[in-house]
């Protein structure tokens, strides 16, 4: 009798033990996901900080940091991902205006020194287009041999851009242009202007 309850406490023992080791396996492998799932919102948020701390440099880091962000994954902390989508953007920025400003000349009816103005502008900003299409291109395909010939065209070009966007701008200063139309325009040119200059530091500071 003595026996058969010392093999039953035995018995109730080990099923508790078990039991027991059971409940912390699942906490362990619960905590484990937990810990995977934050994994790549940690990486994120470790992202957009060193995007924070490179666009606090630039001259407009409060434009730099809205538009980068959201690209904090593709960017990572890598300074030719941080230049190229920086280029990206003020590429795509540029397409917009150019589209925009080739919308308002169709829809408005401008006539003699508004509408030349316009034009010029638009013809500035397809420029911009055309240069800053060259620097992706350049940044996507640099090799060891030709590299710094490479990124010092890029310079130039990414430099004549916004000296294209400048030109457009004091079209409007030079000539007597309706003030709403002058000012819808400049805003879509300003923000090619200083996204593209923010691309232009980090190229300066982050290409070799």
């Amino acid at each position: 009798m003595a026996f058969f309850q010392i093999l039953t406490i035995v018995t109730f023992i080990l099923v508790t033990s078990s039991s027991s080791a059971c409940e912390n396996s699942t906490i362990s492998t619960n905590f484990s996901q937990t810990k995977i799932n934050s994994s790549p919102s940690t990486s994120t948020q470790s992202f957009k900080n060193y995007i924070k701390t490179s666009c606090n440099s630039t001259t407009y880091p409060s434009i730099c940091y809205s538009s980068l962000s959201p690209y904090a994954a593709k960017i990572e902390a890598d300074p030719t991902k941080l230049c190229s989508v920086s280029l990206s953007l003020a590429y795509k920025a540029a397409k917009s205006a150019s589209s925009s400003i080739s919308k308002i000349l169709k829809k408005n009816n401008m006539t003699g020194i508004a509408e030349q103005v316009v034009q010029d502008c638009f013809g500035n900003v397809k420029d911009s287009i055309g240069e800053l299409k060259d620097s992706l291109d350049s940044l996507a395909h640099m090799d060891g041999a030709d590299r710094k010939f490479q990124i010092s065209n890029i310079k130039t070009w990414v430099s004549a851009s916004i000296t294209n966007d400048q030109t457009c701008s004091d079209g409007f200063d030079e000539m007597n242009v309706d003030s709403t139309l002058t000012e819808k325009i400049r805003k879509l040119v300003l923000d090619v202007a200083r996204k593209s200059s923010n691309a232009l530091y980090f190229i300066n500071n982050n290409l070799y």
